[in-house]
C-alpha cells in the first residue's frame, strides 16, 4: 500500500470511529471534530519551523497547532491558570533556545 493509500485508509477509520469513546489504554479525550485549514509559507519560513519541531521533539502540524491555538487564546483573553500555563510553556521554549545556542556556541 502506498503512502496515498495508507492516509486515505487513515482518514477514513478516523471518520468512522470519530463518535466513539477512546479506548481504556488511550490518552486524552475527543474534542469534537476538527478542521483542517492550509497555509501558504514562505520555504524558508516553513524550514524554520522543521528545525524549531525537531529541536522540540514534535511533529511540525502540533507546534503549528499549538501556535496558533496559543494566539487565539491570547485575542479571545485568557484565565489566570491559563496564562500561568502559558508562562510555563513559554520558559520551556525559552530554555530550549538558550540551551540550542548553547550547544551552537561549544
Amino acid at each position: 500500500m502506498d503512502a496515498k493509500q495508507e492516509v486515505e485508509r487513515a482518514q477514513t477509520e478516523s471518520e468512522a470511529t470519530r463518535d466513539e469513546p477512546l479506548p481504556e489504554h488511550a490518552k486524552g479525550e475527543r474534542r469534537g471534530r476538527s478542521m483542517v485549514q492550509s497555509v501558504r509559507l514562505p520555504a524558508e519560513k516553513f524550514a524554520a519551523i522543521e528545525e524549531i519541531a525537531a529541536r522540540a521533539g514534535v511533529p511540525v502540524s502540533a507546534l503549528i497547532r499549538g501556535w496558533v491555538l496559543q494566539g487565539l487564546a491570547t485575542e479571545q483573553g485568557t484565565s489566570l491558570r491559563d496564562g500561568i500555563e502559558r508562562l510555563a510553556a513559554d520558559a520551556d521554549r525559552l530554555r530550549r533556545l538558550a540551551a540550542a545556542s548553547e550547544e551552537a556556541v561549544a
